[in-house]
């Protein structure tokens, strides 16, 4: 990826996250795996497991 194609990414990414609700951050966890759908982390990103 060059310089210009990050910088790109990155303010696409700095758009995205403002826009976010706590609706659509939660929504968006759940469907990038991170979180699951009641609120807790995902098994693969826990210590506890």
């Amino acid at each position: 990826m060059t310089a210009r194609e990050t910088k790109k990414v990155v303010a696409e990414m700095k758009a995205f996250t403002k826009q976010l609700t706590p609706v659509t951050a939660k929504e968006f966890l759940v469907k990038a795996g991170i979180s699951t759908s009641d609120g807790k982390l995902a098994k693969s990103y826990r210590q506890d497991v």
